[in-house]
Formats: structure tokens, sequence, C-alpha cells
């Protein structure tokens, strides 16, 4: 399979899990039974922070709990709390996990009166911007009949970039779980469950078929197609493939 469009993070849960190797390998089938791999060196491991996902608008139950890709490059993660919304916002979506929230880091807390959101923010000593202020957001429809928030106001127009907030999924965990459980390549996991179309998925399954069926059953070859296999499975119930 071809690896396009990745950007690294370090996933360092698979790190912590291999280094402790107190997971147990389920039994996948009678014929393979995958076993932890060895730690895998921070330099290979690649995987994408955020894939979109469907969040179901609905006005009369908001819920904005869960991770947000946003307009000015960054990720923020999103808690819910009856009418109050409180985040984390790091720049750096698509950079290097080192750099996550290195150039503006924030914090913010606001309160749903409803579909719109009133929020205080304040940036945080781990980035290089310093900057604080009122915004206003609406929460809408983004026209799939899934939820967006879209800034329409800075009231102190202190330049505050997240115009656009639209829901992901961090995927970097279930590649750590793939990887540690058939061994493989991280890029190709990333590339799977970060793929947006059914038709490259069917794809990817007739090759890693392929792949099981001249493989040696139980042979790291057969055991990396079979997680490539499961992992294509789970992108294609996302998508409703």
């Amino acid at each position: 399979m071809n690896s396009t469009g990745r950007v690294c993070i370090l996933l360092g849960a698979a790190l912590l899990l291999a280094a402790c190797g107190s997971t147990p390998s389920p039994s996948v089938s009678a014929e393979a039974s995958p076993s932890p791999e060895p730690a895998i060196p921070a330099a290979d491991v690649l995987a994408v922070v955020c894939a979109p996902t469907e969040k179901p608008f609905n006005p009369d139950d908001i819920d904005l709990t869960g991770a947000w890709a946003v307009g000015d490059g960054g990720v923020y993660y999103v808690r819910q709390v009856g009418s109050v919304v409180w985040w984390n916002g790091m720049s750096g979506r698509e950079g290097s996990p080192m750099d996550l929230g290195r150039d503006w880091n924030n914090v913010g807390r606001g309160v749903i009166t409803g579909l719109r959101i009133e929020a205080e923010y304040s940036d945080v000593p781990r980035g290089t911007i310093f900057s604080n202020g009122h915004l206003v957001f609406d929460i809408k429809d983004d026209g799939t009949g899934n939820l967006q928030l879209l800034l329409v106001d800075d009231v102190e127009e202190n330049g505050f970039g997240g115009e656009v907030w639209t829901p992901c999924e961090p995927v970097e965990l279930q590649v750590a779980e793939y990887v540690q459980t058939y061994g493989g390549d991280v890029a190709e996991f990333a590339d799977i469950l970060t793929s947006e179309a059914c038709d490259q998925l069917t794809a990817m399954k007739d090759e890693v078929t392929t792949t099981m069926n001249s493989a040696e059953a139980g042979s790291p070859d057969f055991r990396a197609a079979l997680g490539y296999s499961n992992a294509i499975g789970d992108r294609k119930r996302a998508l409703h493939c």
C-alpha cells in the first residue's frame, strides 16, 4: 500500500505498552495468535493526529465533548459539563509531536446559551504567543448534518485564528494498539485509519488478503496483514462503506 500525507506524532502509548510487556495478546484466530512487538523506535513512529469524524448536530441535545480540528492549524480538546465548555487548544496539529503547542497553547471556558457560546480564553506559557480575550461562537449544522463551531466575534480583536471547528478523532492510540497486537508498519495503520475513500479501502483489503493467503500462518507478514485487514474493517464500518 502507498503511504501518503503522513503526519508525524509520537505514539507514547505504544512505547509504554511495549516497555511494560503486561498487555496480553488476544487470540484472533485458530491460525494466528498475535504477540506483543518490541518497543518501537521513536523515529519510526508515524501517525495522524486527528481524522475527521461524524458528530451529529442535534439542536436539542448539544454535546461538544471531544477533539476538534480547527482552522488555525491546531487541535482542541473540549469538555462540556452541562452548559459550560472547557478547552485546551494546541498549535501544530500537522507537525512533530515535540512541537505540539509550542507556537501557541490556549485554554478557554465558555457558557452555552441556545446555539451560541460566549467564552473567555488565554494563552499559556507552553507557547510563545500571549493573548487573551472574549470570543463568541455559533453552534451549527455544517451542511451535512454534523456539528460545527463557527467563530462569529473576537470581541477584543486579538487575532484569535480558530474560526471553523470540525469534530475529529485522534487515531494515534488506535494505531498503537494495532501495532502492539499485530506488529506491522505504523504508517500503514495510520493510512488505513485516516482514509476517507471506500474504494481505496477495498483495494487495500484485496492486497492484504493476498498476503494472508500467501504468507505462512503465524509469521510476521501474516500477523501484520491480519492487523491491516481488521483495521480496514473498522474503518469501512466507520465510513459506512
